[in-house]
């Protein structure tokens, strides 16, 4: 601030208002109006003749700056102050000064900086744009665990849109699902994970609004919400792919008022978790077709190999075993040719639902390749291999397989079994001594299984 004590003090007269555009006023040290122009005057809509004399502080917009008038009349430093009035905007320049005949006045201009504000405004949202789309696009949509991106996605939400509660909940023909929540007690979980607030869930997925704020007079109503101290509840829908697929809750323990901009911050969110959980969606679809025979729905021969890997070395770490069960349909090409490639994709599609039926929830149903399957069992010895093996080829022989609307037929397996680290010491030895076993079942007169004789010698374990 700088002292214009001494600015026109030799002045014989004031300089005529009307040659300032911007609304100017002078005002007296007994705080009333020596003079203004017919900008300030058109500004708050009076005449000027009406506003000379009058004390300041009945002036709306100079009632906003009474108290840094005040100090600028007893300091005789400039002052400066941003105000509004109606739907502008304006930089208030006070600056006291001494004139030949009166006391300290002091002038104050008005600058119509509207625009600026509203570009000021416009830049700060697509600023905050920007933040809410990297804070959430970093969510780490690419792991094979869902809960930890989940977490990951509210963690991000709760920060970026300064709530400390919210909680996600996907929707499946009706039925509502907890994925994730912060800032809730257990209680509040299990009440939801039962379905207390599925009422809320289909009247927040009816609307359709961009945000289905929750009345107080509903919150009231709903005792786990009033125990939690909740006091203000808004659902957002979460759209994919032209479908509500699921609900972001936010919630708070003191009032906020929903006004526009509080809006539109929400609703960007919600847009932006919807577009990562496409992404999530798309991305597992992606991931599944990559380990997914296309056929018989069964793990491929890519997944396999990934998962023989793994079990060997979770194995080698616990000290335990598991097994290998290599089958092969008998005669697949004989009847391929004898009733066409049609027949033989579907007897493979029912052999895949058999497997998957009597196979344990714990092993792993591959299709390997061809008329060729392969399930590892983790923690299983040879004799319990054997005797699932056993079930198999049993419920496939009992199996009527419908080739056509007159037509059924019946196959049989061979099976290999081999046993790891009883039979080999890596992948490539544990599946080539299955594969051994399941020609050596062929030989035998198929329909039946062998194990592998060979042992690996204890010392080289």
């Amino acid at each position: 601030m700088q002292n214009n004590e001494n600015i026109d003090r030799t002045d014989s007269e004031l300089i005529p208002l009307e040659l300032i555009p911007d609304p100017f006023l002078l005002l007296r040290a007994d705080s009333t109006v020596l003079d203004a122009n017919r900008s300030f005057a058109n500004l708050i809509g009076m005449n000027q003749e009406a506003v000379i004399g009058k004390p300041y502080s009945s002036i709306p917009i100079l009632k906003q700056l009474s108290h840094k008038i005040s100090q600028s009349f007893t300091s005789g430093y400039e002052d400066y102050d941003r105000t509004s009035f109606e739907d502008r905007h304006f930089e208030v320049m006070i600056m006291p000064f001494r004139h030949p005949g009166h006391d300290r006045l002091l002038r104050i201009i008005l600058k119509d900086i509207t625009s600026f504000v509203r570009l000021e405004k416009e830049l700060l949202r697509r600023n905050k744009e920007l933040i809410i789309i990297n804070t959430l696009s970093s969510a780490f949509i690419s792991s094979e665990n869902m809960d930890l991106v989940m977490e990951d996605l509210i963690e991000k939400v709760l920060l970026i849109t300064d709530f400390n509660t919210g909680w996600i909940i996907m929707s499946d023909d009706g039925h509502f699902t907890l994925r994730t929540g912060r800032g809730i007690s257990k209680d509040f979980l299990q009440q939801i994970s039962e379905g207390d607030f599925n009422d809320i869930c289909n009247d927040a997925l009816g609307s359709d609004e961009p945000i289905y704020l929750i009345e107080q007079s509903s919150i009231s109503r709903i005792p786990a919400i009033r125990k939690e101290g909740i006091v203000f509840l808004s659902a957002i829908p979460l759209r994919t792919s032209h479908q509500t697929n699921g609900l972001l809750f936010l919630a708070s323990r003191v009032s906020r008022e929903l006004d526009f901009d509080f809006a539109a911050l929400l609703s960007l969110v919600g847009n932006h978790v919807s577009h990562i959980l496409d992404k999530i969606r798309l991305f597992q679809e992606t991931r599944r077709l990559s380990i997914t025979d296309g056929l018989t729905g069964l793990y491929n021969s890519r997944y396999f190999y990934k998962y023989l890997d793994l079990e060997i070395a979770r194995t080698k770490r616990y000290g335990s075993s598991f097994s290998l069960i290599l089958f092969d349909i008998d005669n697949f090409k004989r009847m391929n040719d004898t009733y066409g490639h049609q027949a033989g994709d579907e007897v493979l599609q029912e052999l895949a639902r058999t497997l998957m039926s009597v196979s344990r929830e714990t092993d792993v149903v591959v299709r390997y390749g061809g008329e060729e399957f392969i399930i590892i069992l983790p923690n299983t010895s040879e004799e319990e291999a054997i005797s699932l093996a056993e079930r198999i080829l049993q419920a496939v022989q009992d199996t009527r397989i419908r080739i056509s609307q007159k037509e059924t037929v019946t196959v049989t397996l061979s099976g290999g079994i081999a046993s790891y680290p009883m039979n080999a010491l890596s992948a490539k030895t544990l599946l080539n001594a299955a594969d051994s076993a399941m020609y050596a079942a062929k030989a035998a007169g198929k329909n039946t299984l062998i194990c592998y004789k060979g042992k690996v010698d204890e010392k080289s374990i």
